[in-house]
């Protein structure tokens, strides 16, 4: 078994993607995926974004994540935010929809298990 161990200061982060425009509610937010695993169900790494506000969907799957630093908000459409700093912990089940609100750089680990 290959082990892969990455910490924040030595990620070699691939290029950052913009947020697509339809998504985007404020700012111009980009984010970079570091990928440790993946199969045909499951996905886990990190994940880094710069600040904005942003729409988002679950839509087949579910996902697990620990936010490693910066901060921002997690704002289900029903309105429920979920502050989001160093530490913080959150399962969003499939089917979750609301926005991202990143108010300073901001990097997460993440698990994304498909539903199918």
């Amino acid at each position: 078994m290959t082990n892969v161990v990455a910490t924040i200061a030595t990620v070699q982060w691939p290029k950052k993607v913009a947020i697509s425009p339809e998504r985007v509610i404020s700012g111009s937010p980009s984010a970079s995926t570091f990928v440790l695993y993946r199969d045909s169900r499951t996905e886990a790494g990190l994940w880094k974004v710069e600040p904005g506000e942003f729409t988002t969907r679950l839509t087949g799957y579910r996902e697990f994540i620990h936010i490693v630093e910066g901060a921002g908000q997690l704002i289900h459409d029903d309105g429920e935010t979920i502050d989001l700093r160093a530490g913080t912990v959150v399962a969003l089940p499939e089917g979750w929809a609301g926005r991202w609100r990143i108010t300073a750089p901001l990097v997460k680990s993440y698990s994304i298990v498909s539903q199918y």
